[in-house]
Order: structure tokens, then C-alpha cells, then sequence
């Protein structure tokens, strides 16, 4: 199933340096010639359908329905078809990569048009969408192109991100035309994973007390659409309901390139492109942590469902995939203590 595409649209008003748009009335440029060209930016976001038809493909049955349909229902605030804010930079094609102009608006539409004024010149367009409401992560770096960042905090524990984060980057040239148009692509750099219980009567003795995701990105390059690993944060997961648990980060890396072949590897060293930690307190009143490692890249725009049966001490498994590794540790003991940051 394609992604339904929402479309922001842009009419953007170019301005030769010196002259002014005054109430959207050209007659006083009428004397210099082709002072003002008329430009269109359309915004196409890919948004929230995917998500909703991974979850449906990968819990299809029966059993699995009222979970799908939850995960969903928690989902649609975060993989949102709304663009609320959007933040737009042009920034100099004259080898500086110097900001030249910048707007942040608020929308809360799926399309809305409005004009900017700017000196005519070729530009490196760059956009990021819905980073106003999410606490997680901001901008940084927006005076030159190539360190235009969505940076997010550096702390070691962090709530789920509220919002899911879409970014674009185009060239434009400006030549003396008119009727030019311009499609800007904003793609989403953020991603999903959902926790699912299967085996409830096991479930119910016992009590799972955190869940938390590790092994993803901390920043995002705009203009280079690439992810940094700076340092290491703990997203934690939120309670979808009593079988499900969800979380919101940057993705993973692709491969484990300078890790040993896996056959080589002592599990100890065997951690995986990403990993979630389960925590189970069990009738003893002692918890079991598991340390599940994944080799499935976690990729931007993407929910990967791992799907858990919890054992009689505690520890879980993975049901139905052979690309998670897991390490148990019984009567696990925190190490110190911590506060997971929320505003």
C-alpha cells in the first residue's frame, strides 16, 4: 500500500536586494525588470499510513487485533498526518553555505499557503518539520548548511519522542523565469519499536517493570542526510496497554562493519545493531533483566514488533525470529539510580 502524501504548499515571492513587497502590491517594482518572479514550494510529506500498515502486516491474527489496534491508536498522535510547525532555512550556493533567510511557522494543517520575500538568488533549501513539541531533540548548527542538526538531548535516560521528526533538502536555482515550481520532499527521520507480549497467563504472573531501547543515533545532518552516534541515550518505553509497549527514537545503524563475524563472537561481545532491555519482577518479588540484541537494522520511517513470551524466572524470548540475540541476568541488581527526564 502506497503512503498517503500530504501536501504543504509554499508560494514563495522572490525579491531582487533593494526592493521591498509592499501588501502583495508589484506596481512598485513595475520600473525593474523582473524584480519579483513567483515561485511555488510544494511539501509533500510521506506520513502515518506506512506505520499503520506495518502494524497490521506483522499482527494479523485474531489474538493479535485488539494489541494492533492500540498500537495504532497510540501511534496516530506521533506519526501524525498534521504538519504543526515547520522550519525553513536557505542558505548561499556561493561556497559560503552562509544562512541567507530563515521563517518558522506554525501550520497544524495538511496544506497552507503563504509568501516570504527573499533576495533572487540560487539557494540550498533545507526543512525540518515538528520539532516544537518534542522535548527530545532541537535545531542546532542553522547558521552554515553542512551543520544544520536535529540534535537530541545528551543525557542517559529519556522519554519516547512525542513527535516524529521529517526533514528535507533541495537546490534551487533561480534563474530569470517565470512560473517556477519546486517539489520538496520531506521524508521521516524518525523510527518505531513496539514490545508485545504474547503469552498472557504467564503474564499475569508477573509484573514487567521497565522497558528501554539502546544502539540509536543522536543527531541527524540535515544537508547530508546523515546520522551521527555521538552518544548513547536509553529511550524508555511507554505503556501501550497491559500487553504492549511502544518507543520513539532515531534509527540505528545499518551494519555492525567493524564488529566480528558473528560466529566468531562470544555472546558477551554480541550486542547487535540495537537493543531493548526488559526488566520483570516475578512472584519472588526479585527482577530478571533481559538484554535482547537486534541484527535487523532499525530504519527511519519504520516500526519493528518484537513479540516476547515471559518465562517462568522472568526472562523473555523473542517468538519468531532468528536476528535477536538475548543475555539473561536473574535477581538483577540496579546500579545506581536514575530519573528519567520528561519536560
Amino acid at each position: 500500500m502506497k503512503a498517503k502524501q500530504y501536501i504543504v504548499l509554499l508560494a514563495l515571492l522572490v525579491a531582487t536586494t533593494g526592493c521591498r513587497l509592499i501588501d502583495d502590491d508589484l506596481s512598485v517594482c513595475d520600473n525593474q525588470e523582473d524584480s519579483f518572479l513567483n515561485y511555488l514550494i510544494r511539501y509533500r510529506m510521506n506520513l502515518v499510513m506506512e506505520i499503520h500498515t506495518m502494524i497490521d502486516e506483522d499482527l494479523s491474527s485474531a489474538k493479535e487485533k485488539p494489541v494492533a489496534d492500540a498500537l495504532k491508536k497510540w501511534s496516530e498522535p506521533i506519526f501524525t498526518g498534521t504538519a504543526h510547525d515547520l522550519d525553513m532555512s536557505f542558505y548561499s550556493l556561493d561556497g559560503t553555505d552562509e544562512l541567507r533567510h530563515h521563517s518558522f511557522e506554525i501550520i497544524d494543517a495538511t496544506a497552507k499557503s503563504y509568501t516570504l520575500t527573499i533576495p533572487r538568488e540560487d539557494y540550498r533549501h533545507l526543512a525540518v518539520v515538528n520539532v516544537l513539541n518534542n522535548s527530545n531533540v532541537k535545531v542546532t548548527g542553522a547558521e552554515l548548511a553542512p551543520t544544520v542538526c536535529v540534535a537530541q538531548r545528551e543525557l542517559d535516560t529519556l522519554p519516547s519522542h512525542p513527535t516524529a521528526v521529517y526533514t528535507a533538502r533541495k537546490t534551487m536555482y533561480m534563474p530569470k523565469d517565470t512560473n517556477l515550481s519546486f517539489d520538496v520532499h520531506l521524508y521521516m527521520v524518525s523510527s518505531a519499536v513496539a514490545v508485545v507480549f504474547m503469552d498472557t497467563v504467564k503474564e499475569k504472573l508477573a509484573r514487567v517493570e521497565e522497558i528501554s531501547l539502546s544502539g540509536t543515533a543522536s543527531h541527524f545532518y540535515v544537508n547530508d542526510s546523515i546520522y551521527r552516534f555521538n552518544y548513547s541515550s536509553c529511550i524508555m518505553a511507554e505503556k501501550v496497554n497491559d500487553r504492549c509497549y511502544g518507543m520513539v527514537s532515531f534509527p540505528s545503524r545499518d551494519s555492525l562493519t567493524t564488529a566480528a563475524p558473528m560466529a566468531k563472537r562470544a555472546p558477551s561481545e554480541d550486542k547487535g545493531l540495537w537493543q531493548v532491555r526488559v526488566h520483570v519482577r516475578t512472584l519472588d518479588n526479585k527482577i530478571t533483566e533481559t538484554l535482547l540484541s537486534v541484527h535487523k537494522p532499525l530504519k527511519a520511517g519504520k516500526i519493528e514488533i518484537l513479540k516476547l513470551q515471559i518465562g517462568d524466572d522472568g526472562s523473555v524470548q523473542v517468538v519468531g525470529t532468528t536476528e535477536v540475540g538475548a543475555s539473561v541476568t536473574l535477581d538483577w541488581k540496579k546500579g545506581s539510580d536514575y530519573e528519567v527526564i520528561t519536560g
